[in-house]
């Protein structure tokens, strides 16, 4: 089974970065990640066995969940320089909190014999791939513009989720297998 951690953000904030993604498809060849998938991924485990998966599971009930305060904070790709392949908006606030999760997790994980991803983490939420290289600078350029209309208001993720992914012609579908709400966090 193809399975994730990660955590869920609350609809208002899934909804303004679809929105705000309509305007770049539009204009680009990207397909942007359903406002009902958008998530921070916490811990990527790939194609792995059922202990692992119910070990998985027993790490999303283990971990400590402190209260999470985020916001959004700018948009970048991946790779860095080059032709984009991936559009994601960054993330702020208890980003120190939230590596901390990350790093449990990937723990728990490694003890399952799930590999350690070999690049670092960093906070982000995927909201698109890039389709075609056409217009890949225009591209960028444009991501940068959209920050302009990005709400940086305060949220709290709603849940941590441990999903099954199906990869489909028409993009991933994914499964919560095992959630575990978030306590709730001061947003004043």
């Amino acid at each position: 089974m193809r399975c994730f951690v990660a955590l869920d953000l609350p609809e208002p904030v899934c909804n303004h970065l679809a929105n705000l993604g309509e305007r770049l498809q539009r204009r680009f060849p990207v397909r942007m990640v359903d406002r009902h998938q958008l998530h921070l991924t916490l811990l990527f485990a790939g194609d792995v066995d059922d202990h692992v998966v119910d070990g998985l599971a027993a790490a999303v009930h283990a971990v400590a969940l402190p209260p999470l305060r985020l916001h959004l904070r700018g948009f970048g790709h991946f790779p860095p320089r080059g032709v984009p392949r991936v559009l994601w908006a960054g993330l702020g606030g208890d980003d120190a909190a939230v590596v901390a999760l990350h790093e449990e997790l990937a723990a728990r994980a490694a003890e399952l014999g799930v590999p350690r991803d070999a690049r670092d983490f960093a906070p982000h939420v995927t909201i698109g791939r890039v389709k075609s290289e056409f217009g890949a600078l225009a591209l960028v350029d444009a991501l940068a513009a959209l920050e302009v209309d990005l709400k940086t208001k305060p949220f709290a993720p709603t849940q941590l989720v441990l999903y099954a992914s199906e990869l489909r012609p028409s993009g991933p579908v994914h499964r919560p297998l095992v959630a575990r709400p978030l306590p709730p966090a001061a947003l004043a």
